[in-house]
């Protein structure tokens, strides 16, 4: 893809910003799952136990810091461009070897054990934690941070906002368990378990549950809600961004109306809650319950939750009714769905995001297929700007290959598998109306959606980056990787990989993705039309 065929704002940090980010929530991730139930050590056997509750929390905490500093930075201009003033034009790579030592530390304990069987002795897995969580800090703020006389002018201003913001997400989580026994208001517990049950039974699953022991089971799976996974949480934390906000905007806001943000956030943070339970169990029991009990049950919550109350700040922020001056609210840069990075990735997070619900809703995934491509749709629609400002023009060339393509994918297809007979006998109870609007739905976003979501990603985002040099060598080890990757995804990997590498030339032939995106429309449109003129949809 060429540099010219998106443009985004001024000012954007390159990409290796992004790599940043992405390898910081790795890292989170992993040793958050990494010392899940899976990790048997007894801490308050061993430790203080105000030791192990803020190792337990530290997750959390990070999570809560960063987003109030994130928060900080992102509403008031004048931080923001003392940050600007300090942050490296890319990451300096003293800082990235020592944020990738700190993380490896800190999970070093778990190799250990992976190695030995045996669990690491305290005295060195506390050793292992402390000087990971020094290294990772400091290697962070020297990746981003220059501390060179071209930022020491702007530290004053900088250092005691950023750390009571700081401090005060460090001890949000812990604001959160004080206020836990208000689960315990009956009231609480009856609406938010009613709620539940009543989503539950909506998608038709068989729920059986129990308000006094707070049970909710579907089949074989079940949970018992404590306090821990309440929602109380949200609460807390909701409300700490929401007074945080006022706080810091007091003299812009109309606090009469402002204060109706909280009752507001509140209502959001518990609806929230309600759909947080309810992913929970589906995912228990029709997905993984050891994925429902290390990924939802722990730190899910904590990012929905902490997404929802950097949404409502941000929202509230933009709302002129709120401020004082309505005519001082201005966007300061372009918006969300206008950056051309986001129009690229996030139309394929919503497509596979919505491919790894389905499954947990009914036990014929493919369905759902027409709510997966209301929802891709939808955050195509969001993300117009962009792609309609794409070179978009016909190619001959590039259509000829897609139905190609779409030959060759048709006459090599494999037989149609157990659950592919499934799906054609539950699409033969379906009515006339119900039949048909499915099949619209399933050729329309087989032809259209799927390959401008996939195009997209793959050699509109993924191939373009990866090519960082200017020689053909990156170029072709671009396509070639970005192809390896789309026939992955596919279940026919290595005709995914030759089409793969088909639509990475096209889009280099004249440094457009859009020639890309018509070569996967006429591939994919052959194949529709094969499959519903044959009944076979196991071809799609």
């Amino acid at each position: 893809m060429a540099a010219n065929d998106f443009r985004g704002p001024a000012g954007l940090r390159p990409r290796g910003m992004w790599v940043l980010a992405a390898a910081v929530f790795a890292g989170l991730a992993a040793i958050s799952l990494g010392y899940g139930p899976g990790y048997d050590f007894d801490c308050r056997a061993k430790l203080p136990a105000w030791v192990c509750q803020a190792l337990s929390l530290a997750v959390p905490r990070v999570l809560c810091a960063l987003s109030l500093c994130g928060l900080l930075a992102a509403l008031r201009p004048e931080l923001r461009r003392g940050l600007s003033a300090m942050v490296r034009p890319s990451p300096a790579p003293l800082g990235l070897a020592a944020l990738a030592a700190g993380f490896l530390l800190v999970l070093a304990p778990l190799l250990w054990l992976w190695l030995s069987g045996v669990l690491l002795p305290v005295p060195a897995l506390l050793a292992c934690w402390g000087a990971g969580m020094s290294a990772g800090l400091l290697g962070g703020a020297l990746a981003v941070f220059d501390p060179g006389l071209a930022g020491r002018k702007h530290l004053p201003g900088l250092v005691l906002p950023f750390a009571f913001a700081a401090a005060f997400g460090l001890v949000l989580p812990d604001l959160a368990l004080a206020i836990q026994p208000a689960w315990k208001i009956d009231a609480v517990t009856r609406i938010t378990f009613g709620g539940v049950v009543w989503l539950l039974e909506l998608m038709g699953q068989n729920v059986t549950s129990d308000l006094a022991e707070k049970a909710i089971r579907i089949d074989r799976f079940g949970v018992l809600v404590g306090p821990q996974c309440s929602g109380v949480e949200g609460f807390a934390i909701i409300s700490a961004f929401t007074l945080f906000y006022l706080a810091l905007f007091r003299g812009q806001l109309i606090l009469r109306r402002a204060w109706l943000l909280l009752p507001v956030a509140l209502l959001l943070s518990w609806a929230l809650n309600i759909l947080r339970i309810t992913l929970l169990i589906l995912v228990g029991r029709h997905v993984s319950p050891e994925l429902a009990a290390n990924g939802f049950h722990s730190q899910a919550g904590w990012l929905a939750f902490l997404a929802l109350a950097l949404v409502v700040a941000l929202a509230a922020h933009s709302i002129p009714w709120l401020q004082r001056d309505p005519a001082a609210v201005r966007p300061a840069r372009p918006g969300f769905f206008d950056d051309p990075a986001v129009a690229m990735i996030l139309p394929f997070a919503a497509f596979m995001a919505t491919a790894s619900l389905v499954p947990a809703l009914s036990e014929i995934p493919e369905l759902l297929y027409p709510g997966r491509a209301a929802a891709v749709a939808a955050v195509l629609f969001l993300c117009r700007r962009p792609l309609l400002a794409l070179a978009w023009r016909a190619d001959p060339v590039s259509i000829a290959a897609g139905l190609a393509i779409g030959g060759i994918w048709i006459a090599t297809a494999p037989a149609a598998a157990a659950g592919d007979t499934a799906l054609s006998a539950a699409l033969a109870g379906l009515g006339p109306a119900a039949f048909w609007g499915w099949v619209a739905c399933r050729v329309l976003g087989t032809s259209l959606l799927v390959p401008a979501v996939e195009e997209l990603f793959f050699r509109g985002y993924l191939q373009s980056r990866l090519a960082l040099g200017p020689g053909p060598a990156w170029r072709w080890g671009a396509i070639a990787v970005s192809a390896l990757l789309f026939g992955l995804l596919h279940d026919r990997i290595i005709a995914g990989t030759a089409a793969g590498a088909v639509f990475g030339l096209l889009a280099l032939r004249r440094g457009g993705v859009a020639d890309a995106i018509q070569s996967h429309a006429a591939a994919n449109a052959a194949i529709a039309a094969a499959a519903m003129l044959s009944g076979a949809w196991h071809l799609i």
